[in-house]
């Protein structure tokens, strides 16, 4: 390691535990009362049954702490709390937790230290495993969220959503891929792979819709939407598989452009061949992240429908159609993906030959 890399890893390494300091003892930056938990005594454990005539624990507890924050500062107090084994509309405390008080009731827990030690931990490792690179990342992650509130803003004024995430996706490849590699040959052949990927999905979603008009899909998952599931299904499709789309352009470009380097004058059936076995490689590792991607956030669902007396087949066709056709979706996109890039990358960096 050099001692350029660790002075910059101590400087972020000062600041993060700066920062875990500060939102620590961030309490009087908010109104509600705030209390540190000195002491919990569990009074009583039952088991009931909950509305679903499931049996679980229910612990009776005496919370006793000292309000950190507003008027009340370093009042010590003592309160009832009702938490359960499940932990799904309480929370399990702990001596040392943080949680808001109102009306002698404790509403939850004071989680923003939690969120910023997750951020820090992600931002030291980028350094440490990416180094300056992966702080880009994090550059990139932000100039995406802003592109897709604007989005999101603009579809409120009146401007077609799939027009949109057109437009965004696009912006989305040619951002991240230009602030993680710099803008050259090789991030200008993945970005011109991921447009006329995205055109042949939707050319091929298009035909799909038109053939069978959804016929299959089940939209009980989007209920809650006040407008037809027909018409942000296809804009959640396509911004659903950009990231894949991205990561395999970038690495099938990286690769041809690391071969071309190694040797100038490789040809192009040996790079054609070399690109299938790339791509056959990491094709079949990025559609099984997409798979388990999609599919666990089913997971709390398929348990309590399964408990509840449902068949594994019903729960597929009511619940699962839909993250079948995102993870279907993306999964063709990576397959085009490949021989797409391998094509225009060989063209950016051999030319005509």
């Amino acid at each position: 390691m050099n001692k350029k890399f660790l002075f910059i890893l101590s400087i972020i390494v000062i600041v993060l535990s700066s920062l875990l300091i500060f939102t620590y003892n961030n309490d009087f930056l908010y109104k509600d009362d705030i209390m540190r938990i000195t002491k919990i005594k569990t009074v009583k454990v039952e088991t009931n049954k909950n509305s679903l005539n499931f049996k679980e624990k229910h612990y009776y507890q005496k919370i006793y702490g000292v309000i950190t924050n507003g008027n009340d500062k370093n009042k010590h107090i003592k309160l009832d709390y009702e938490s359960t084994y499940s932990s799904v509309v309480t929370d399990k405390l702990k001596v040392g937790d943080k949680v808001f008080v109102d009306n002698d009731n404790i509403e939850g827990l004071k989680r923003d230290f939690y969120v910023v030690l997750m951020i820090s931990i992600f931002i030291l490792l980028l350094y440490i495993v990416g180094q300056f690179r992966g702080l880009l990342s994090v550059i990139s992650v932000l100039f995406n969220i802003i592109i897709f509130y604007i989005g999101i803003f603009l579809y409120f004024k009146g401007i077609n959503l799939l027009v949109l995430v057109i437009i965004e996706s696009i912006l989305f490849a040619c951002l991240s891929l230009t602030i993680a590699s710099g803008f050259n040959k090789k991030t200008l052949s993945a970005i011109l792979s991921v447009i006329i990927s995205i055109i042949f999905i939707l050319i091929l979603l298009s035909i799909v819709i038109l053939c069978t008009d959804y016929s299959g899909v089940n939209f009980n998952n989007l209920s809650f939407l006040t407008i037809p599931p027909k018409d942000i299904i296809l804009p959640e499709l396509l911004i659903g598989s950009i990231g894949a789309i991205t990561d395999v352009a970038i690495t099938i470009s990286s690769s041809i452009s690391e071969l071309i380097d190694k040797d100038s004058k490789i040809s192009t059936s040996a790079l054609n061949h070399s690109s299938k076995q790339i791509g056959s490689d990491i094709m079949s590792t990025m559609v099984n992240v997409l798979f388990f991607t999609y599919i666990c956030a089913e997971l709390p669902l398929f348990i309590l429908a399964i408990r509840n007396g449902y068949s594994f087949s019903n729960f597929m066709h009511e619940n699962i159609t839909l993250e079948i056709t995102r993870f279907l979706v993306g999964s063709i996109g990576i397959i085009l993906t490949i021989p797409i890039t391998t094509f225009i990358s060989i063209k950016v960096f051999k030319g005509g030959s």
